[in-house]
């Protein structure tokens, strides 16, 4: 690790220090200190309320970055979504504004702080850091002084600063703007701040805030599960954690299986104690059925004392879960007796409740794991098809009884029970399922999951008890009253476990400990109803349907939320100050603050100086924030008046609300449910948000980005490394929506290539123009160059509009500079200048629609090269005018059949003997064949109901298969369609039509001096396909179809 990592920072000191191999990236990068400069001095992205309020405005909002060390290209990928849409806005006339704030809330500062003083406490300064070792084959936690190191810090008395949790606070935000800026972002940086009760004024706003949800009922006081971090000895919410972010408590029922005589030898020191092996299940309601008990015969579990009175078998895990959930005689302390492998306790007699088996024996399976649960599982072969399977494994191969000293009479006459009637299922939905998925063994992982998932399925939403006191009840209600049942009569106990492995931010694997605390009541049905009205798509967008997929899943699970801790840094309750409010609480509804930070703290992060409102902390009262947000009366005896807070009303009002919340889908599971759930508590409906949207994970170079691959790259690496546009590019090319994306190096690094070639034409071009140019555009190379430019505005614009910024990259640089070659070419073969006014036209255009993705370059072109006054960012954005159609799709099929004809001229070359053809033979076909349209007819249906049928190829050849019966006809037909869909993305729905759009054959006969240079032949010759006297010596004009004209080449 520690050498990639060396690789990576050799890279970037050579490319620092090789002027000459970098010299196109240090001119980029030189342009771009000049811009930023420049909209520096000029206060370009410092915006306030204008005093015509009727101006259409855009608020982007971007979840703060926790400030624990640098910005990274994580961070760049998604506040790009934001960036761009920001500066596309401003072109669209709006009063743009895109602030950004800094997280500093919560246990990560502080838990990181306490650790390096325990080093430096410990070991010295600089400490002499012992070598930690691996366990289980996974890497040791990290020392903090360690990762300090990593991030740049060499001196000792700099990192000995850290050690102090308000130094981190004062040390990454100044630095993450002076990144930001460099980067290029279009921020109003006089609203940024920290967050946590350093900043007296946002923790004014969060006290606030928390009032008046407490008098909305929406903060609750209670015992709950809870994600639990035993050394920090509090809850470990997500952005507390190492790794696990998104887990949750997963609860459980563990039944207490009562050990009976005779006892197994190592049990034996336990005779005449209540001692009892604890099965967690899901299942409560299948205990009748019960046959035997599954462990683990390698897994290790001991016997705990769980309180005065019983002693529970299973792991040590799962035993500490318990001991913070109230099941040991000390709180978060474990009593271990004593300490079994499973294979020692197989055979252990056991009574179990509710079971119609008297006595059950403890038996081997060989897919129990500890790691999960109890490691104590009881079995059910009635309706579990892994007990199922694993029983028959026992009673059918006596070696494996053999193998682990059982006893037949603990195996043998132990048949499946009864339990629940499942319609089309029957009494016993196991057998059933295993037969079905042709199970015959435990080992087969696959269709075990499958037939597992569907038993719980069917017999949860269909069963019937057919056992107990609640036979004929339907399972889903049966389910909580037995579960009810067996804890009321002492027979189980509830539990919960982390769902997955969660690590806290000082390395420590977390458990679920039930806490008293205050939540917040999310899931409260009312409140749900809210949210629910608020992300209705008639009035909020969401750019994905998996956005509003998991939106909506996570509406239906999320419920109460603990707000409260009593470690870490951030802002204390106003009615317990012996706690704080967690770092995903005190974010929720902060894009409120952005709008009046300035006026209260003028850019200065930590609120320490008064901003130009002149009002302190200590004046805003509740009644003052009233007033700001809802407009109330304040009261007589009020420490700042009405006047006073004028400013921050206008400014809020115009500002509110957030028109954009941009995010990694992550956060959608907690932060962004949050967020809505909170503006729709505190906020009347006008100022409820307008849309979300989410992207994926950024990956560098199709890896994931993590410091041990040595890919880790920050935000100042990439602006170093490329520059800030080329960067730009490539994140804008990395991807779109939930797709994870994938920052390509050799993009940012070809970037810095074509950009500086792209200046360096406009350069010579315009030096030269009175010379090389024509003044007028009347050439057909013209009018297909103007049409071009116009689609691709228009396809740009469409775009922006909907956060493609991939398609940005691709119409507004690529296709645009595609476009441009074109056009030279065109106009060399013609033996003609370009058109003067066209070229202009072309730079301006390109200039203003790449300028939210390139915005330095843009500005150097604007305001250097172009000579404009002002800035680009002040320029209106291009009207496209007419785009002829039917021009750019003849424009197209010719250079497509030009490029075609150069290559099957470059197949038949060793068939020719590389001699020179002396007769080209061009076929044209008019019309398809009736297979053809049949196609095109079965295409186009699935196109107009639903654009995306066509993306999926089982759904096309299932809707092929239902006209064509022949093997042969379905692969054409497939084949053909293929080839068609390869066409809509450019042509949409006219790809499908059945009747070319222009003559092909008067086209091309047009044409025939550029087909005379295309061939190398001045004897070209171009037929119909489908008349029958057509000359076809090759007998290749049967390949021919409608917009794919083919060609023979023959040497007579």
């Amino acid at each position: 690790m520690a050498e990639k990592q060396s690789a990576q920072a050799a890279k970037a000191s050579a490319i620092k220090k090789d002027s000459k191999s970098f010299e196109r990236r240090d001119n980029l990068v030189n342009i771009e200190k000049q811009v930023q400069e420049k909209w520096e001095k000029e206060k370009r992205y410092e915006t306030d309320a204008p005093k015509d309020t009727s101006k259409p405005k855009f608020l982007v909002t971007f979840p703060f970055p926790y400030m624990n060390g640098k910005l990274h290209l994580g961070h760049a990928f998604s506040l790009t979504k934001a960036e761009f849409q920001a500066r596309y806005q401003r072109f669209q006339g709006k009063e743009a504004l895109f602030p950004f704030g800094f997280h500093c809330t919560g246990m990560p500062i502080m838990a990181a702080a306490d650790k390096l003083r325990r080093e430096i406490a410990d070991y010295g300064c600089p400490p002499n850091l012992p070598v930690r070792v691996a366990k289980d084959g996974e890497e040791p936690p990290a020392y903090q002084w360690d990762i300090l190191k990593k991030m740049g810090f060499t001196d000792p008395e700099e990192i000995k600063k850290f050690t102090d949790p308000v130094y981190w606070l004062h040390y990454f935000p100044p630095r993450a703007i002076t990144d930001l800026k460099a980067f290029g972002v279009s921020c109003d940086f006089r609203r940024s701040f920290i967050t946590t009760e350093v900043n007296k004024y946002f923790d004014s706003f969060v006290r606030w805030q928390f009032q008046r949800l407490k008098e909305a009922d929406k903060v609750k006081f209670g015992e709950r599960y809870s994600i639990f971090a035993p050394l920090e000895n509090q809850m470990c919410a997500d952005h507390d954690r190492l790794s696990g972010e998104g887990v949750k408590p997963k609860e459980y029922t563990i039944v207490k299986l009562k050990v009976v005589a005779p006892f197994v030898e190592v049990m034996k020191p336990f005779e005449g104690k209540n001692v009892y092996f604890g099965a967690a299940t899901l299942r409560p309601e299948t205990m009748y059925g019960q046959t035997n008990c599954w462990l683990a015969p390698e897994g290790e579990y001991g016997a705990f004392q769980i309180n005065k009175d019983d002693i529970l078998v299973l792991t040590e895990r799962a035993a500490l879960n318990l001991a913070y959930q109230g099941h040991s005689e000390v709180r978060g302390k474990i009593n271990k007796l004593a300490t079994f492998k499973g294979q020692d306790l197989f055979g252990t007699a056991l009574e179990s409740p509710l079971s119609i088996n008297k006595v059950i024996y403890t038996l081997p399976m060989l897919t129990v794991s500890t790691k999960k649960t109890t490691g104590v599982v009881t079995s059910v072969p009635s309706d579990s098809p892994d007990d199922y399977a694993a029983l028959n494994d026992l009673k059918t191969k006596p070696k494996l009884r053999e193998k682990f000293g059982l006893k037949d009479e603990w195996v043998l006459g132990f048949d499946p029970v009864e339990i629940i009637n499942i319609p089309e299922y029957g009494n016993c939905v196991a057998p059933v399922l295993c037969e079905k998925y042709k199970i015959t063994s435990q080992n087969q992982a696959e269709p075990l999951e499958l037939a597992k998932d569907e038993a719980y399925l069917k017999g949860f939403n269909f069963g019937t008890m057919l056992q107990g006191e609640f036979k004929g009840t339907p399972v889903k209600d049966a389910k909580p009253l037995i579960r009810d049942l067996l804890i009321k009569n002492g027979q189980a106990i509830p539990y919960a476990e982390p769902e997955n492995v969660v690590i806290s931010r000082s390395g420590e694997t977390c458990v679920v400990a039930l806490l008293d605390q205050w939540f917040l009541n999310y899931g409260e049905e009312s409140w749900k109803k809210q949210v629910e009205a608020m992300i209705n798509p008639d009035r909020f967008r969401y750019y994905s349907k998996a956005t509003q997929k998991e939106l909506a899943d996570t509406l239906d699970w999320l419920h109460e939320w603990g707000c409260s801790r009593s470690y870490g840094l951030g802002t204390r309750l106003p009615w317990d100050e012996s706690v704080v409010v967690e770092s995903l609480s005190d974010s929720t509804i902060y894009m409120a603050f952005y709008t009046i930070a300035h006026l209260l703290q003028g850019g200065v992060l930590d609120g320490t100086q008064q901003g130009p409102a002149n009002i302190s902390p200590e004046q805003l009262t509740p009644d003052a924030w009233d007033h700001i947000f809802f407009g109330k009366s304040l009261p007589s005896e009020s420490p700042v008046t009405e006047q006073q807070l004028a400013p921050l009303r206008n400014e809020f009002k115009y500002w509110y609300p957030v028109d954009m919340r941009v995010s990694g889908k992550d956060l959608i599971k907690n932060h962004l449910t949050f967020f809505l759930y909170n503006h729709s508590a505190i906020f009347p409906e006008e100022h409820w948000p307008k849309s979300i949207y989410c992207n994926g994970w950024v990956m560098v170079n199709g890896e994931k980005m993590s410091k041990s691959r040595g890919n880790f790259l920050t935000l100042s690496d990439v602006c170093e490394l490329y520059s800030a546009d080329a960067t730009r590019i490539a994140l804008a090319d990395a991807g779109d929506t939930h797709d994870d994306a994938n920052f390509v190096e050799l993009t940012a690094n070809s970037s810095i290539l074509k950009l500086t070639t792209h200046l360096s034409w406009i350069k010579d071009t315009l030096a030269t123009a009175d010379q090389t140019l024509r003044n007028n555009a009347d050439a057909l190379a013209d009018k297909v160059f103007e049409s071009r430019i116009n689609k691709l505005i228009q396809l740009t614009h469409e775009s922006y509009d909907n956060m493609l910024y991939k398609n940005v990259i691709l119409h507004a640089w690529y296709d645009l500079q595609s476009t441009l070659k074109t056009y030279v070419q065109s106009c060399a073969d013609s033996n003609i200048g370009m058109s003067k006014p066209l070229v202009d036209l072309f730079i301006r255009v390109q200039t203003i629609i790449m300028a939210p993705i390139t915005p330095h370059t843009s500005e150097y072109v604007w305001s250097t090269l172009l000579n404009q006054s002002g800035s680009v960012l002040d320029a209106e954005w291009p009207k496209a005018g007419a785009v002829d159609k039917i021009l750019l799709d003849q424009q197209d099929y010719l250079e497509g059949s030009y490029h075609s004809f150069r290559a099957q001229y470059a197949k038949d070359k060793k068939k020719l003997k590389n001699a020179k053809p002396t007769r080209a033979l061009i076929y044209v076909a008019d019309r398809y064949n009736e297979w053809q349209i049949k196609t095109l007819e079965i295409m186009a249906k699935m196109y107009d109901a639903n654009q995306d049928n066509l993306k999926d190829n089982n759904a096309v050849a299932k809707e092929i298969s239902k006209v064509f019966t022949d093997k042969k006809q379905v692969g054409m037909a497939m084949s053909f369609a293929a080839w068609k869909i390869q066409q809509i993305p450019k042509g949409g729905r006219d790809s499908l039509n059945l009747v070319p759009l222009f003559n092909e054959m008067e086209l091309l006969k047009g044409n025939m001096d550029a087909l005379r240079e295309v061939t190398g032949t001045e004897n070209v010759e171009v037929y119909s396909a489908v008349d029958a006297d057509t000359p076809d010596p090759a007998k290749k004009k049967v390949q021919a179809l409608p917009g794919n004209p083919v060609v023979v080449y023959l040497v007579e």
